[in-house]
Formats: structure tokens, C-alpha cells, sequence
């Protein structure tokens, strides 16, 4: 322990209070504010990983003292020495930021000591994405049975509405407005936006509902998208089908590459950048500007392929040729 913290731990006199019961009741307000079960786990597992380095650090039981600029710079350290990739220890350092947020809400500290840690530079890679013309045949190879008619249906809304998965297996028979061709829809941190769908879904989607009528007629939920057994379909099913129906064009075809796709054909055909983010449901336009540069990378693709003069050597390259 060092001295400036032997010294800190004397002053605050009294009772210490502990890291640990923090943490639990971090976890507790994230419940609270509605976050996924998935990003609750995910936050637990990070902190409690940085209260065992923290532990192992100082040695002694934990307290808010402990959560400083200091240690939590040792902690990113311990972990970027386990070679983890950019892009978990960004996310991990966002989770002790959004801890250090909540003890800054609740009055337990002044300052966030991660505003000083530069976080890990990442550099995403561009999203792969189908070709227009391949989606259009695949579609259009489906038969009229089912459950041939779900999983048009299900494509369709994916890329003719550029909808998360979990986005689709929410929604049920009153989401969908045929008359007016859109879809009330449920985003991320609870945020109801309407999106318009393509003609080709709109009728992809009358189709599944009058065939899922027919096919398990007994079924009365509300519930849109049913499995062949007439059950609500998971996501795990969803992505299989995905896999199913595309993998033939693209090795790691999921629902999200449509996702992709419909943002980026929208890009390419001249579609503003503030309209795709709405019908996207992005927080912030710099989410959906990496689209534009998979646009561009595209239309240079174009030219190369096509432009007559676009194979041609650069003046430097033609002298060292002759």
C-alpha cells in the first residue's frame, strides 16, 4: 500500500466504505435503469475482474479510496498485458467509466479518475456486406410454402427495414401498420422509433401473416415470428436461418449484415446521412458515418473495374517500365 493511500485510509477515520458492496449496488441500478442481461453480465464479470487486480495490488480489503486515477491505470496495464484485443480493452475501460460515473451520481467521489486515461485506440474494420443483385435472387428463389414464406418475410424486414434482430423478434401483429408500410419499433435503451419498409416487405409480410394463419391456425399470441413448431422464434433460430438462406454468399451471413446492408445500399444510392441514422435508431451520426466509408470503398472498386484508364501505370511507374 502506498503512503499517499496509508495516509488517506487515516484521515477518512470511521467506517471504510468497501469497494465491493459499490459494485453490487452499481449492478443493482443497472438493473434499475433496464439494461440488457447481457450488458449486466458483462459489466459484472469486468468489474469484479478489476477488484481481483485492484486486490491483488494493494493487498488489503478494498475501499473507495483504492478507485483512483493510479491503480485503475495499473489495471488497464494488467490487462493489456494479457494481449487482449483494442476492442475489449475499450469496452473494458468503458465499464470502469461508467462505474466511476455512478459513484460521481450518487456523491461518493468528485472527480472521474478514468477522465484521464486515454482510452485504447480501435480501429474497426469496415462491415461486409451483400451485393444487391444476390439478395434479389435469393429472394426471389424462395417457393410460396412454408416455411418458405417466413423466411422471406424475416429477410425482408431485416434489409427492407434495417432492423436489429432483436429489434424484429419483438415486434408483434399491432407493430405492423400495413396500410401505411411501417413498423413501430423498440430500440435500444427502450427508444420507439417508426420505420417505413420496402413494398417487397410489406407483401413478404402480408404473405407470412395470412400463411402463419393457415399453417398453426390454433395459435393466438400476438406474437409475430413463430418457429415451425409454433413457437416464438429465438434469435438463435433466426440467425440459423440467416445462415441457412445466405451463408452460400457470404462465410459469416447474420442477421446484422443485413443490417449493414440496407445502410450502406441506402448510402451508395444517395440517401442522407441524418435519414439513415433515424432509421437506424443511432445515438450519434458517427455510428452510422463508417457506412459512407464502406460507400466509397465500393464506388473505388467501381471505378477501378470499369474505367478505362484506371488500370493505367502512374508516369513514375511507365518510366521504370521502359
Amino acid at each position: 500500500m502506498s503512503e499517499v493511500q496509508a495516509q488517506n485510509r487515516n484521515r477518512a477515520g470511521g467506517k471504510i466504505v468497501g469497494l465491493g458492496s459499490l459494485v453490487e449496488e452499481y449492478l443493482a441500478d443497472l438493473e434499475r435503469r433496464r439494461r440488457s442481461a447481457h450488458t449486466q453480465a458483462a459489466y459484472a464479470r469486468d468489474l469484479r475482474q478489476a477488484l481481483e487486480l485492484l486486490h491483488g495490488q494493494i493487498g488489503l480489503e478494498l475501499s473507495l479510496l483504492d478507485w483512483r486515477y493510479e491503480n485503475l491505470r495499473d489495471v488497464m496495464y494488467a490487462w493489456a498485458a494479457k494481449n487482449l484485443t483494442a476492442t475489449s480493452l475499450q469496452r473494458k475501460r468503458a465499464v470502469l467509466s461508467d462505474f466511476s460515473k455512478f459513484l460521481r451520481r450518487t456523491g461518493r467521489i468528485d472527480d472521474n479518475p478514468l477522465a484521464l486515461l486515454d482510452p485504447p485506440r480501435v480501429k474497426k474494420p469496415l462491415p461486409h456486406v451483400f451485393n444487391e443483385s444476390t439478395l434479389a435472387d435469393v429472394l426471389d428463389s424462395l417457393g410460396n410454402s412454408w416455411p418458405n414464406v417466413r423466411d422471406r418475410a424475416l429477410l425482408e424486414l431485416l434489409y427492407g427495414g434495417g432492423l436489429r434482430i432483436s429489434e424484429a423478434l419483438g415486434l408483434d401483429l399491432d407493430s405492423l401498420d400495413m396500410n401505411s408500410g411501417t413498423a413501430r419499433v423498440l430500440g435500444k435503451g427502450n427508444k420507439e422509433r417508426v420505420v417505413p419498409l420496402s413494398k417487397a416487405a410489406v407483401r413478404a409480410m402480408q404473405d407470412y401473416v395470412a400463411a402463419r394463419a393457415e399453417q398453426l391456425p390454433s395459435y393466438r399470441s400476438s406474437r409475430l415470428w413463430l418457429s415451425d413448431r409454433g413457437q416464438p422464434l429465438t434469435r438463435f433460430r433466426a440467425a440459423k436461418i440467416i445462415k441457412h438462406r445466405l451463408g452460400a454468399w457470404m462465410t459469416e451471413a447474420s442477421p446484422h449484415k443485413l443490417r449493414h446492408s440496407f445502410a450502406t445500399h441506402l448510402l451508395a444510392r444517395g440517401a442522407d446521412l441524418r435519414a439513415v441514422q433515424e432509421l437506424l435508431g443511432h445515438a450519434s451520426v458517427r455510428t452510422t458515418e463508417r457506412y459512407t466509408h464502406v460507400t466509397a470503398r465500393r464506388l473505388k472498386e467501381a471505378y477501378n473495374q470499369a474505367h478505362p484508364h484506371a488500370g493505367e501505370s502512374s508516369p513514375e511507374n511507365q518510366a521504370t517500365e521502359k
